[in-house]
């Protein structure tokens, strides 16, 4: 009997005894949970992080797609202004005071809308999707070849938008010095009344015409240099629509 009462607590022990395998096993099991489950969480973040990614790269399409049509209207505009310069030159070189010149720059000046030689189509750079992703987004778009050539495009855009502020600051130089030419007045009396406007000119000063002149020469390299950026950023324009499209295609 003795010996039975020691076995059975001898098992007894045994079961009270704690098992550090199983332990162990617990926590390893515990932990492989928590990692993976961490794993998963940080999975699912970069899936989305990509998707987001995409997103953008598909409204920056979007975009360059809008800023090509608007400046295909602007350049319409410009190849205008060209023709009517090139018109103008050889007739000034002629002489500044003869009719043939005189005409054709009232005629011209008098053209309606964004027609006439001193106004015209203005270029609105669409920053929406650019600012969202200069605030932070940016790193949703893992492709630094599309982050260098976004930078290069927003930055050839920043020089032209520029150069057309000083080109319009040129075309209203040029308005005030073509109303000193002509019988303002009179010109809005002729408009009033349903006539066709007439060149009727103030008392001719070769100073003041040789002023006009110089601002049409200046407008006429102010119109080439725009041009020139104009294919320069439809160049570049090109190229990120092809890297950001390729980048739909791989992520998206």
């Amino acid at each position: 009997m003795k010996l039975k009462g020691h076995e059975i607590d001898t098992q007894m022990k045994k079961k009270k005894t704690p098992s550090w395998k199983r332990y162990g096993m617990e926590f390893l099991m515990v932990f492989a949970a928590i990692t993976l489950g961490f794993f998963a969480d940080n999975q699912r973040e970069k899936w989305g992080e990509t998707a987001r990614g995409v997103q953008y790269a598909q409204r920056l399409v979007e975009d360059l797609d809008l800023d090509s049509i608007r400046m295909e209207e602007v350049k319409a505009n410009y190849a205008l202004k060209e023709q009517q310069i090139n018109t103008l030159i050889p007739l000034m070189q002629a002489g500044l005071g003869e009719k043939p010149f005189l005409d054709s720059l009232f005629a011209y000046f008098t053209l309606p809308g964004s027609g006439s030689l001193v106004t015209g189509i203005s270029f609105v750079e669409n920053m929406t999707t650019r600012d969202e992703l200069k605030s932070g987004n940016m790193r949703l778009i893992r492709s630094d070849s599309i982050v260098r050539h976004l930078s290069v495009y927003t930055r050839k855009e920043q020089i032209f938008m520029g150069n057309q502020t000083r080109y319009r600051e040129k075309r209203l130089e040029l308005l005030g010095l073509i109303e000193e030419v002509y019988d303002m007045p009179r010109l809005g009396l002729d408009k009033l009344q349903g006539k066709k406007p007439e060149p009727h000119l103030l008392p001719l000063d070769s100073k003041q015409l040789r002023k006009v002149s110089n601002a049409v020469a200046n407008l006429q390299g102010m119109l080439n240099n725009l041009e020139s950026n104009v294919e320069t950023i439809a160049e570049e324009r090109r190229l990120l629509r092809k890297l950001l499209l390729a980048y739909i295609d791989e992520k998206g």
